[in-house]
Formats: C-alpha cells, structure tokens, sequence
C-alpha cells in the first residue's frame, strides 16, 4: 500500500537511528556462512495446540524445537529428520541422523559401511517431556492416521570379527561334506529369493509395547494404522506369504491374506484398505526370470483372486507382468491399474569375439529421429525399462491395456475413472514449447483417435474427468470439451478481462494465470485473471467476479489458498482464504473472501513483508506460516484464521544483530523504450550521504516482486550474495527488463542503463566511476551483450553466459538432451524465428561479433559439465579478449554443472567475486589469480588468493 506521510517520517526517523547502530557494527566475512540458519519441517498438531520446526546451520547439525502454541512448553532434541506428530498430537516422533562432523570424518577415511555412524530414533512424549531413544534404526513408517503404532527398522547387527582359524588336516570328511552341503542349499535358496526379508518392530508409542516380525520383505499400513500388512520370507520351505496383524487383536494371530512359496515384492492399499493388491512370483518361482502374477485380497469377504498374469485375456502374447510392476487403484477401487512390459526374449547371446581395440562405438544420428540421440542414450534406460498401464476391471475381472508402444504416457482424470485418457505426442523436440499432435485413447480398447493436431499449450482433466480443460497458447483462448462428444466451450470469452499473462514478452506468449478450481460436479471453473477471482459456469450464465473486482481496482493480485490438503473441489459455502501481493509497492498479506456473495474481500492483514506457505492445522482453526523481509530471517508464525496477533514462534540468526546489514527501496524510471520499470536498491545501514560507494547492478528478468524477500548470506552458486555486497559497503542495483521480440540485447540496454542513471540522478551517494554488474546465465548473456555496448561499468561479472548466437543455437543442452533452437525462437532468447529467418537478429544479439568494442574488466565463469549453456560459449569470448588483450578472466570448476553444486567450490566462487569487484570498485589489491594467474603445474596446490601490491 502506499506509505502515509506518517509512515515516511517514521521510515526516516528509523533509518537514521538504524544508521548509527550501524556504524559500531562489523562488516559479514566468508566465514560466517556456515552457521548462518534457514527454518525447515515445519509442523502443526493436528489438534493446533503444538508446533514443531527444525533450525539448520548451513554445515552442521540442525537443532528440532517443538513449542505448544500456547508458548508454555518448549522441548528441543539435535539431528531431527523425517519429524511428525502422532495422530492423537500427544508424541513426536523422529529419524536422528549421525553427528555432521561424525560423518564427514568416517567420509574422509573411508570408513566401511558397516561400521559408519548410524541412524537413531526418538519417541518425545509431549505431556511429560519423555524422550525415548532407540540406537541403530535404519527407518520407520506410521499411517497416515495412525492408531497408536508405527513400525521401525533395526540395523543388521555388526558381524562379530573373524576369528582367524587354522585348517586341521584331520577334520572329519563327513563333516566338511556337509558343510559343503549346507552352504550350496543356502546358496540356492538365495537364488530362489528365500530368506531375503529383514526385521521390522511395531512400536506402541503411548505403552512402548513392541511387536517383532521377522524375515519381512515389504509391508504396509492401513490407512487408519490399526492393520499392518506384510510379507514373509523366511529361508525354510514354508510360510511364505503376506499376512495381516491386527493391533486391537488380543489373540496376536495374523491373518493369512495369500500363501505360496516365492517373493511378494510389492503390496498396495485403496484408500479404504478394502482392497489389497499383491505383486509375487509364487506360480513361476522356479524360473531363472520368473513371471510374475497380481493376486487382489477382498477384506471384507476375505477373498484371494489372481487378477493378472502373462498368458491371461487382456495381456497380448509376449508380455508379462515384471518384477517391478506399477499398482494403483481407481478412487473407488473399481480399477486396478498394473504395469506390463514385453517379456525379454531368452536368447543365448554370441559371444563377440572382437578385439576390444577393434570394436566401435557409434551413435547415428538421423533426419527420421523424432528424438535426437543425445535425449535419448539420456533415456536409454527409461525407455528399456518403461511399463505401459493396463486396467484390471475389478467387477468383471477384465484386463484392458490402453497404453502402447506408439503411447506411452496416457493421461487420465485424477480419480481414475472415466472412459478416455489423452496422449500427448510432440511433434517435434527441442529446448521449449513444441507443437503436440494429441489423441483421445479409449481405455477400453487402447484406440487412440487424434483430438488436435499440431497443438500450442496446455492441456488437462477436471477433477472427476468431466472435461479436458485447454488453453491453445497461439490464440490465445481457454476451452473446455466433452470427450465423449469433443463439444468445445470457450472460456476465455465469458471472461471480460484476460485469464492469461498478458505481460510475458517472450514469442510463445503468456499462458493462464491458472485454476483455483473446481465445484462438486465440474459444472463450475474457478479462474484467475492478473488480479482477481472469477467463477465460470461451464453451461450457461456469464462470469462472476468473486472478488468483486477489488484485486484490480486497488492492483493487488489476490489468489485461493486452499487450506485443506484432501479437499477435491472448491467449497464455496465457505469463507476462503486469499492470499494477496499489491504490484506496485509489494506489499503481501492475506484477504478473506465470501463465495456466495462476492463482495469486496476483507483485508486479514497486510504490511511490507513477505509470506510464505500457509498449513492449517488439521482439527483446529491455526494455521502456521513464515514471514520475512530483507532485514528479518524468514521465521515461523502461528495464528488464527483471522491472523490478528500472530506469534512468532522462531527467532534465527540472533548473530545477525552483530553485523551491519541494509533496507531496500523502490525505484521507478522509464526505459528508453517507454516502458515504466520497478528496481529494488538495497543500501547498506550505515550510508554517510557525504561519501560516494560502489554499486553493483544484479538482474535476471524481473525481480522487484522480491522488494521484501531476505538474503541469507550463503557462499555464492554463481551470482553476488547480496546481503554479502551490501553489508560490506555496496550498493547493489535490481532492475526489471521487460524485452522486445528480437531485440534482447537491445532491451537489456534501454533498462539498465536508464536504471541505473536514475538511481545515479536520485541517490548522490553512488560514486558513477565505481559500477559494476554481474548476472548468470541468461543474466550473465545480457552482461557480456551490455560492455560492448556501453562502459559506464567498472567491471563486470558474466556465468555461464551466451556470447555467440549462431553456434549456440543448434547446440544440445547436455543435461536434457534437447536442441537449443526453440528456446531462441520462441522461448527466453526472444529471437522470434529461426536463424535462416532472421540472420541479422542472431548476428546483432551476439556479443562475440562486437567483442573489440569491450573496455570493461571480464571475470566469466563457465563449468565444463554444464548441461544448460556449452561451455565453450565462454571460451569463444575469452579468447577474443585474450587475442585482443582486454582484461579477461574464466573460471572453471571441474565437473560441475550450470550452476556450482559442491560449498567448496561455492565458498571458492564467493571470494573470488568479492576480490574482483573490490579491486576495480574499491581500489583494493589485486589478488594474485588475477595479476598473475594460476598455472597448471600449481593446480590444487595454490589458489592464488594471496593480494599484490595493488598492480594489475
């Protein structure tokens, strides 16, 4: 919201008193990182009374705090994972993972396995503060709603050290015979998948009584926790099978579900635990590769039936059900889905008795390849391994395979049911959008009929399957249709603003803002335009704004917050929450809306900070959530559904208060084009407007959205740490970019330049002989696109950058496997066509071709596995510039991708920006990497961090 003339004083008073706190604070180093704190596996009771939130450092151990709500009680424990309240929200309980520094020292001296520091458990009683410890746990389960137990998994015991033991000569030859004997018998139940199960225990959290199933295999709860299912292999002959115990069954006798020597490998559910489908190889175990069968379990009526094996109708000659075959049920467990695959021809292979230095390898590339090679050796396994779905009819018992080799990856409504699915099949492949041929498949027969062909957008089911709901990105328009009759309604039209991003600049356009939802029977589409809430009768009627047209009228975006996780359809009976973004001063908070009459939402709360995730407690009326700005870590609150007085139930980085830090402003300017453009300034606390200070321009599209999004200061991925920069006496400089079609250079130029001369005519204080500007990727593109254009900036930092159009365009991203050429034509590149369209557009928007212009200092980096830009994109321009001679420099950091995955490498990266930029910004010594270089000879032995004498 816009400030009053109260607030700006206010906002005025309180920056100068931040100023002079500030003065007598400490500037961040690089070695404060590692205990810099983020909140994680944040949790509600299901009764709302407790809160329980994990606080990690950035390298170490993170420390769990479970706090009622109330605020009276606060229990803590270390190396909290997988953390979740009981059903009942009286215990906690958790995975405790080894000491950080414990693992990393067995890590570094190559501790076996064995013998490595293991997981523990913990049982927190949250009436008394009981902690219950369990050493040596592999894992544990609990159901969804649970009855009271969970199951757990001990570690294998260590095996006792070998005793080392000296042959007798006269050992009696019988004995050793049998011996012999005992250990092939041993050795061949292996092979026959006998005795391969593992201990599991059933725990009772609020008695501690224990339950121990042995040689178990696999096993799953019910949804309410109150059965147990699992499969027995025991190393005799017998008992093989899956069973079920019943907690609330004195006589502790479990149920046989199915028995039968062989492997049951996978065991699934429906929802409502009344069908169970089992996966076993029990009528081939006997085979090398047995062929395996799908048995289902009625409960109710206690009924075993096979529903699935090789040679049954349904399943064409040829295929099977593998050994790692998919099952899921239809929401009203009608439907078995199943896995098949063709069955793998048993050929003996000859041997190739060619000489290993005479054998080939090749790939082929052909003109007739839908997918190039790259994308598909990346999915070679994938493909080789791939299942196609088929339906097991639970009321007649027949087996319908609908996908195929020519579709693979059918579409169905979420609750599976419905008599079509749709397969989407590209036409083409590559780095962005690609036009689709789609078909409409009968699930009964596996027929695929083409619905649209050459297809631009999206495309999807309405939650009972009623509709496919589209939107064809080339004209623009909304639609949903009947596939039984293919009857297209149009949606966008009933709509009197548009329900698609209008402000996406790139060629393939915007797509829908999105779908709140649904109603009960898909009669009602609940829609987003750019600010507002639209209801959509599917039938007849015109469109509704629930909002009441407020979002747009006060430019703020409002948007449904679903709080309820299983809900399937919107339910308007209800007051709904609506979280809200106000586009122009970024204000973020929370709005309450009433369905049925669509009046003007009520403001809950509303102020300059960020919000996040929002979670409802299940049975209560609290909800949880985080908040932040750039001063303040992004910390845990509760409250009601009203969000009055909410309690913050974190407080990280207390260090933070140590050190000197900033505020953020807006600033607007207009671009050369015309354009009215947004930026964030982040200056530091303790400015003397007296004094000038470097200033660092960072972009990447638009990022003035995240005004009040906090920086932790982290060792850096590819990009300046701002909090880093700005606590050591930078400026730095976000401005938005919006882009013409085929002029991104161009458009990079008429807002950054512009920007940055407007904070340069506003803010005095910015010393115009010390900018610098640094990006990564496409921000690190416009970079190295912006000094050959212009040299305002003192030095300049460009990732991963492309410099040369023309060899970019048909290259492979190697982490993919897709051609570049459509994310030039019509995705981030914005060039609008192909290169033999357009030649010119691709020459004027490479950097390399203009190379000799640059004056401004180059520090790239580029990694030699990067799968998103080659590499060698900034070979070609560093060596432009080492021909010329211009200051140039490329680090490469072995094996790693686009953006730097090992801290090692990222704490490496952090201090080598902040030297650049502080030498040319600051005046600060040139470090000998950049004076002198690194030669190869002295690779891993120095990383020439060490500063000169201020030459260079």
């Amino acid at each position: 919201m816009r400030p009053t003339p109260f607030k700006q004083l206010f906002l005025v008073l309180a920056l100068c008193a931040v100023a002079i706190a500030a003065a007598q604070k400490k500037p961040l180093t690089h070695d404060v990182y590692d205990g810099w704190q983020s909140v994680a596996g944040t949790r509600l009771s299901n009764d709302g009374e407790w809160i329980l939130f994990g606080v990690a450092p950035q390298q170490g151990n993170n420390v769990y705090h479970v706090k009622s709500v109330s605020g009276s009680t606060e229990y803590t424990f270390d190396r909290g994972s997988n953390v979740r309240f009981s059903e009942d929200s009286k215990f906690v309980i958790a995975t405790i993972v080894p000491d950080f520094d414990e693992a990393r020292e067995a890590t570094r001296k190559k501790v076996k396995a064995v013998d490595r520091p293991k997981n523990g458990l913990l049982i927190l009683d949250l009436a008394t503060g009981e902690k219950t410890e369990l050493e040596r746990i592999t894992s544990y389960s609990i159901a969804s709603e649970d009855s009271g137990w969970f199951v757990y998994r001990p570690e294998k015991p260590k095996p006792e050290p070998k005793k080392e033991e000296r042959k007798d000569p006269a050992l009696d030859q019988e004995k050793q015979e049998q011996e012999e004997e005992q250990e092939e018998e041993e050795e061949e139940k292996k092979k026959k998948g006998h005795g391969d199960g593992y201990k599991i225990i059933a725990r009772n959290l609020a008695t501690g009584e224990e339950i121990v199933f042995l040689n178990v295999s696999s096993y799953t709860f019910n949804k309410d926790g109150s059965r147990l299912y699992f499969a027995f292999s025991p190393k005799e002959i017998v008992g093989h099978g899956v069973y079920a115990h019943e907690f609330d069954d004195e006589s502790e006798t479990n149920i046989t579900i199915i028995e039968g020597l062989g492997k049951y490998s996978r065991i699934r559910l429906d929802e409502e635990g009344k069908n169970i489908a089992i996966l076993t190889d029990k009528d081939d175990y006997r085979a090398e590769k047995p062929s395996h069968s799908i048995y289902v379990h009625n409960v109710a009526g206690g009924t075993t039936k096979k529903v699935a094996q090789a040679g049954m109708d349904g399943i064409a000659d040829g295929w099977w059900v593998p050994s790692g075959a998919s099952m899921r049920w239809s929401k009203d467990s009608q439907r078995l889905f199943i896995g098949l695959q063709k069955r793998p021809e048993e050929e003996e292979e000859e041997e190739d008795e060619t000489p290993d230095d005479e054998k080939v390898s090749l790939d082929v590339w052909s003109w007739t390849d839908l997918i190039l090679q790259p994308q598909q050796l990346l999915r070679a396994n994938s493909t080789r391994n791939r299942q196609y779905e088929a339906i097991v009819d639970m009321g007649d018992g027949s087996i319908s395979q609908y996908e195929s080799e020519e579709h693979f990856s059918v579409s169905l409504p979420p609750d599976g049911d419905g008599d079509y699915g749709i397969s989407i099949k590209p036409i083409t492949s590559g780095a962005g959008l690609t036009p689709d041929n789609v078909y409409l498949v009968d699930l009964s027969t596996g027929e695929a009929h083409l619905l649209f062909e050459e297809y631009w957008g999206s495309l999807g089911w309405s939650p009972t399957g009623r509709w496919l709901f589209g939107f064809d990105t080339k004209v623009k328009r909304a639609f949903v249709m009947d596939p039984r009759t293919k009857r297209k309604i149009d949606i966008t039209s009933r709509v009197p603003e548009p329900i698609y991003n209008t402000e996406d600049d790139r060629p393939s356009g915007g797509n829908l803002y999105g779908v709140a939802g649904w109603n009960e029977d898909d009669s009602v589409a609940y829609v987003y335009d750019r600010y507002d809430l639209w209801e959509v009768p599917i039938f007849h009627g015109e469109a509704r704004n629930i909002t009441a047209g407020w979002g747009r009228a006060a430019n703020i975006r409002l948007r449904y917050r679903n709080l309820d996780p299983d809900a399937e359809f919107l339910d308007t009976s209800q007051p709904a929450l609506l979280t809200a973004f106000d586009n122009k001063y970024k204000d973020a908070g929370f709005y309450k809306a009433n369905f049925s009459t669509g009046r003007r939402p009520q403001e809950l709360t509303m102020d300059a900070a960020y919000y996040g995730f929002v979670v409802k407690a299940r049975d209560a009326d609290v909800v949880h959530f985080t908040r932040e700005t750039f001063r303040d870590p992004r910390d845990v609150y509760v409250s009601k559904l009203d969000f009055e007085n909410p309690k913050k139930m974190s407080g990280i980085n207390p260090q933070q208060g140590e050190y000197r830090w900033g505020t953020t402003e807006l600033v607007e300017w207009v671009s050369l084009d015309g354009d009215h453009l947004q930026g964030i300034l982040h200056v530091p606390d303790d400015i003397d407007y007296s004094q000038k200070y470097p200033m660092i321009t960072y972009f990447y599209e638009k990022s003035s959205q995240n005004l009040n999004r906090y920086r932790t200061p982290a060792p850096s991925a590819s990009t300046i740490n701002i909090s880093y920069f700005v606590s050591n006496g930078y400026v730095v400089f976000m401005p938005d970019i919006p882009y013409k079609i085929g002029y991104p250079g161009e458009s990079a130029v008429s807002a950054v330049v512009t920007g940055v001369s407007r904070v340069l005519a506003e803010h005095r204080y910015v010393d115009p002989d010390k900018l610098g500007i640094q990006g990564q990727s496409w921000g690190g593109y416009q970079v190295a696109y912006l000094v050959t254009e212009t040299d305002m900036f003192a030095a300049a930092g460009a990732g991963a950058q492309v410099s040369n159009m023309f060899s970019a365009y048909g290259g492979i991203r190697w982490g993919s496997g897709l051609v570049r050429q459509l994310q030039y034509e019509s995705g981030q590149s914005r060039i609008g066509g192909t290169m033999w369209e357009y030649p010119l557009r691709y020459l004027e928007n490479s950097p390399i071709f203009f190379a000799d212009k640059i004056k401004t200092p180059l520090l790239m980096m580029h990694n030699d596995k990067d799968g998103a830009v080659p590499w060698w994109q900034s070979i070609e321009m560093f060596t432009a510039l080492h021909r010329m001679q211009k200051p140039a420099w490329l680090l490469v950091y072995n094996g790693e991708g686009h953006n730097l995955r090992q801290r090692k490498n990222r704490k490496d990266l952090s201090v080598r920006l902040s030297q650049f930029f502080d030498h040319y910004l600051k005046d600060a010594p040139m470090p000998v990497w950049m004076a002198e270089g690194v030669p190869a000879t002295e690779k891993g032995k120095t990383y020439g961090f060490e500063l000169t004498d201020g030459g260079g």
